[in-house]
């Protein structure tokens, strides 16, 4: 049955290695505590090694994946592991055999710096390590970051909602076995580690508590009625441990002497309970549990293994097809995404979409939004009379001249066609916005082709959107150029100009005065003059 839990540790080393999105339950021990609850120490205690990392704060900042392996001869390795008796290995390091386990601790340390890139943060990547030893049980567990309430030392603000969805996402598993951490010291009312595993195994069928630090409770005090049961309902059992005190890690007490002080305990203060407690005990019970676990799963397992290989098996064969012709192919599938985006802007792509999408949207922009916005411009916008009447006599200084200046006309001119850049980069922006959206919105065979290569797919959204940012600078840059230029001159022998002037209640004030006090022969002379009976100083009241 050993052998089951060793092929469930190899697909979860796979799944590791492979960082696959689609979920697969396998069955494991999750460890699950409040920080200082002693998690680490039981871990350790069931090693029989001191390997992990110890400090205050968070010191397990990513899933630890912890394989112990009790290896026969088949199973030791090759020729440079079968003469050693104790020994690790890491999945990020396979080729590398630690024989020390300080340095065990410390590739922990520099793999989690590594994976939380120097920050005071968790991560949800797994560090993979596999223990080899005559003396284990054969166990796979994942160690957690301890729960917490409050952020120190530069963790993020909200590392207690971080370090909880990261437990929950680990025992939401159904085939996963909680080991929940409690101390004997405190109220279990108020144990972290039971409120979380009780609410995604509320009835307790898959949680088995560990007590820890029964040897430290006050005096007068005892943990018998929290070792029976009557106090945590949890199924799978509760079990007492005495992990090393720090003077005892200080005093670098060995694992040996701490099982033995450990059996002493529970023979003296627990004689008619004692069997049921202990290291040795959570070992045994625990590899019986993952062994059932595993058997009750593995139909079903299998059965969801085999459907992965089928999908993944055709993906595959679809991937040898592309890359048997990988510059045709990959030229295709580019044409048809760049044909699939003009689709829908030129409006030739699938109309069954709901609203407007696309060139659609942009037409419907200029045609309502955009013309609208210029329309309403008052071309008055900031020009009162007094400022209109400064402007001309600043211009004429001291010229006492009959004509308006033309310098006059042109600062007011010019200062109002300023008023045409707002709306327009508005218009700028609006469109750019619509395009961007569009790239979400390709046609489906497409999207369907391009997610089977992600890397290629994200690619080409990110050379599309990097084309769109730079084009919209440019286009703002033209924008801004165009109105410019028409600030730059102004035409007033433009026929859109004259006909404007003529259609003004100005002019045909002065037209019928024209047709009133002159002859019909001085009306051609009266035009060429054009607006010569115009005043050109204004006086405001």
């Amino acid at each position: 049955m050993d052998s089951l839990i060793m092929v469930m540790n190899k697909l979860q080393d796979v799944f590791s290695t492979i960082g696959t999105k689609q979920k697969v339950d396998i069955p494991q021990i999750v460890v699950v505590g409040s920080q200082s609850s002693g998690k680490s120490s039981v871990l350790e205690s069931l090693v029989g090694k001191s390997f992990l990392p110890r400090g205050t704060g968070i010191v397990t900042r990513a899933p630890l994946v912890l394989h112990l392996i009790n290896p026969t001869e088949f199973e030791i390795g090759d020729d440079n592991t079968t003469k050693l008796k104790e020994y690790a290995t890491f999945l990020h390091k396979p080729n590398l055999i630690f024989k020390d386990f300080d340095k065990v601790r410390t590739e922990i340390e520099i793999q989690t710096e590594e994976l939380t890139k120097g920050q005071k943060n968790i991560t949800d990547v797994p560090i993979v390590l596999n223990i080899y030893s005559r003396q284990l049980y054969n166990l796979s567990f994942v160690d957690l970051p301890g729960l917490t309430k409050v952020p120190v030392g530069g963790q993020p603000q909200d590392i207690e909602q971080k370090i909880k969805e990261l437990v929950l996402n680990f025992i939401k598993n159904p085939n996963s076995i909680i080991l929940a951490v409690v101390t004997a010291n405190t109220d279990p009312a108020t144990s972290e580690s039971l409120h979380i595993a009780k609410s995604v195994d509320p009835d307790g069928d898959r949680t088995i508590a560990v007590v820890t630090k029964i040897d430290i409770m006050d005096a007068g005090t005892d943990a018998r009625e929290l070792l029976s049961g009557e106090v945590i309902p949890v199924k799978l059992g509760i079990i007492g441990v005495i992990n090393r005190s720090q003077k005892d890690i200080n005093d670098e007490k060995s694992m040996i002497d701490s099982h033995k002080d450990e059996k002493l305990f529970f023979n003296k203060v627990y004689p008619d309970i004692a069997h049921n407690h202990g290291t040795d005990v959570l070992g045994k019970r625990l590899e019986t549990l993952l062994i059932e676990k595993i058997k009750e799963t593995c139909p079903k397992l299998k059965t969801q293994l085999y459907e992965m290989n089928t999908k993944y098996g055709y993906q595959m064969k679809s991937l040898k097809e592309f890359t048997s012709n990988y510059d045709r192919s990959l030229l295709d599938l580019i044409t048809q995404t760049a044909n699939s985006y003009k689709a829908s802007l030129d409006g030739q792509a699938n109309t069954s979409h709901k609203g407007l999408n696309g060139g659609a949207t942009i037409a419907k922009y200029f045609k309502t939004t955009y013309n609208k916005e210029i329309n309403d411009i008052d071309p008055m916008h900031g020009l009162s009379p007094r400022y209109i009447f400064n402007v001309i006599n600043n211009a004429s200084g001291t010229n006492m001249g009959v004509f308006m200046p033309t310098d006059a006309f042109d600062h007011l001119v010019k200062k109002q066609i300023q008023l045409f850049e707002s709306p327009s980069i508005a218009c700028v922006t609006a469109i750019y916005d619509e395009l961007m959206s569009n790239i979400s919105k390709l046609d489906a065979d497409i999207t369907c082709k391009l997610k089977k290569y992600p890397k290629l797919f994200e690619k080409i959204n990110e050379i599309l959107a990097e084309s769109l940012d730079k084009y919209k600078t440019k286009t703002i840059e033209a924008v801004s150029k165009l109105i410019e230029y028409q600030r730059g001159y102004v035409n007033t022998e433009h026929i859109d100009f004259i006909e404007a002037v003529k259609n003004s209640d100005e002019y045909k004030m002065l037209f019928e005065k024209a047709v009133q006090q002159s002859k019909c022969e001085k009306l051609d002379k009266f035009e060429e003059q054009g607006f010569a009976e115009l005043p050109n100083h204004y006086y405001v009241e």
